[in-house]
């Protein structure tokens, strides 16, 4: 009995000198972009006269880094080292008219033109997902998310949910790394593959109902594109 509790010892001190013995690595997410949101609104009475629009035309662009340390091979896990979004930024107009008539034929005070340009601001923590097999180990990342800063005379919601990419690492390729040598995965919404869907363009519009004589007609369209990379290195 005695001899098997002092086998089963010295098998668990095995696999802890194992564990901590093994490679650790670290990973970086990095990637810039550039979203661009055109909204164009008409105010149409129900005579079909339209007297009060407004264009907002917004460009954000993205720029991040995100990185984690101390990934083993068959960890699930890795530590967070701290984000960078320096670099974004936005800028556009917002204007108000009369739909294209005489500028005194809009409701009164309802004219009005601003332009807007800041740093963006953080709005959240990058992510980071591992599933491990035998042969490999999948890495999801996503960036750090982004917002206008409050008080902004023009807004746009940067689609923060598509900066994000999966990345299947090969355990062969990783324990053939020298210390500092590196493993660099291409991403970005032009990498297709079965686990991230992109969606480079959408239709932002929401036109509303009649109300009170009159009902909005939007047409927004919001484009985005954006690349990056994700690299691996061997620490230890």
């Amino acid at each position: 009995m005695r001899l098997a509790v002092v086998a089963i010892a010295a098998l668990l001190a095995a696999v802890s000198a194992s564990a901590e013995t093994a490679p650790t690595y670290t990973l970086t997410f990095t990637g810039t972009g550039v979203e661009h949101q055109l909204d164009q609104q008409q105010n149409i009475q129900d005579s079909g006269l339209c007297d009060s629009g407004e264009r907002v035309d917004v460009t954000a662009n993205l720029a991040w880094r995100a990185a984690w340390t101390g990934l083993r091979p068959a960890g699930k896990s890795a530590l967070a080292a701290p984000s960078s979004i320096a670099g974004s930024s936005f800028s556009g107009s917002h204007v108000k008219d009369a739909c294209g008539l005489p500028l005194e034929q809009a409701p009164a005070g309802w004219v009005a033109q601003a332009t807007c340009s800041a740093a963006l601001v953080p709005a959240g923590l990058p992510s980071l997902t591992l599933q491990s097999s035998k042969t490999s180990i999948l890495v999801g990342v996503t960036a750090p998310p982004v917002a206008v800063p409050v008080g902004q005379a023009c807004s746009i919601n940067p689609r923060n949910d598509q900066l994000t990419a999966h990345v299947v690492v090969p355990l062969k390729k990783l324990y053939t790394l020298t210390n500092g040598a590196s493993l660099r995965f291409r991403v970005g919404n032009a990498v297709s593959n079965a686990r991230d869907v992109y969606a480079p363009s959408v239709d932002c519009s929401q036109p509303t109902k009649p109300y009170e004589g009159y009902r909005t007609a939007d047409h927004c369209r919001d484009d985005l594109s954006w690349s990056g990379s994700l690299t691996v290195t061997r620490a230890s």
